[in-house]
């Protein structure tokens, strides 16, 4: 993936701003010499800088960190797996579906306008899609390690969250997605341009790309202890816009909508008010949850035993004075 284009014309600018920089300089009388050589050395220094940097993003993009190959495995597919992996299917949906519900054939992420960033697509993830190509250890290393098939690092991809999912939780949505029937058409290959790759080479948003997973992982037994609540809130993306540490996020850029401070907002709730607010939208406060909040898909996902289980967790924390 590179923008060839992109990068011609940044290298253009670039040479432009340095051929005024150095007739500006050559100038004999001093007010238009400095005159010109400012700004147009800016000028140079700016598009030399941002050439640099997109090539360390399409660097990101097409290298990320070496790994050893997958170990194969096969899923068995039976029908506790598939019906598990149903229920995180439920939250894939809210990228991999155009309506927000299975079957998860796709999404242009800019249809209908977007960022002029190229073209990026969530994948078809039904047999349909490209991974009817793909080996179940593929599937899960690009679940959970954020790395295509072909090697290079996905996009948007929230594999630092899903890292963390269980060998058998991994293997189930394997399982619920070999299941779906096919629908909708292969996804088109991922395009971003040069604008894109300034924004991954500044390191204002990471590619998926995460450590491969060496060492099994197991998820405490189901119930509604606080580890287990800790495990489902540690895979269900709440990270993702309240922080690591749930304490809220201060974000600069592109990226999820920013949370609230669940240290100091879920220790003050009843079980049953945490419970109300993921099954209908509004907490025990009658305040309305921000649009961002997918708590439908959570309340879709989880069982009762889940959410008391996740607010044993959250209960349990001690509160953190979140960014100002």
């Amino acid at each position: 993936m590179f923008d060839i284009l992109g990068i011609i014309v940044l290298l253009a600018l670039a040479a432009l701003a340095m051929w005024l920089t150095r007739r500006s300089w050559r100038a004999r009388n001093r007010i238009v010499k400095w005159v010109g050589v400012v700004p147009s050395g800016l000028f140079a220094l700016i598009f030399s800088l941002a050439i640099c940097l997109a090539l360390v993003g399409f660097y990101k993009i097409n290298f990320p960190p070496s790994r050893p190959p997958v170990t194969e495995l096969k899923v068995a597919s039976t029908p506790d797996q598939i019906a598990r992996g149903a229920r995180f299917g439920l939250l894939c949906a809210g990228c991999h579906s155009p309506n927000g519900k299975p079957p998860l054939v796709g999404v242009n992420f800019f249809e209908g306008g977007g960022p002029p960033f190229g073209t990026l697509y969530a994948a078809n993830l039904t047999p349909a899609g490209e991974i009817r190509d793909w080996s179940d250890a593929e599937i899960i290393r690009a679940v959970r390690e954020g790395i295509h098939k072909n090697g290079h690092s996905l996009i948007v991809m929230p594999s630092h969250v899903f890292r963390h999912l269980s060998d058998s939780d991994a293997q189930a949505i394997v399982a619920y997605l070999r299941s779906q029937p096919a629908g909708g058409s292969r996804t088109p290959p991922t395009k971003l341009n040069v604008l894109a790759a300034l924004i991954l080479g500044v390191g204002m948003s990471p590619t998926s790309a995460q450590p491969p997973v060496t060492q099994p992982v197991i998820a405490p037994a189901e119930g509604t202890s606080a580890a287990y609540g800790k495990y489902l809130v540690s895979v269900l993306v709440c990270t993702e816009c309240h922080g690591e540490k749930l304490a809220g996020v201060k974000r600069f850029g592109p990226g999820p909508p920013m949370g609230p401070n669940l240290t100091m907002i879920v220790p003050g709730w009843t079980e049953a008010g945490f419970i109300q607010t993921l099954r209908t939208g509004v907490d025990p406060n009658n305040y309305k949850l921000k649009e961002g909040m997918p708590w439908k898909q959570i309340s879709a996902f989880a069982t009762e035993a889940d959410l008391k289980a996740m607010y044993a967790y959250l209960h349990s924390l001690t509160p953190i004075q979140g960014p100002k």
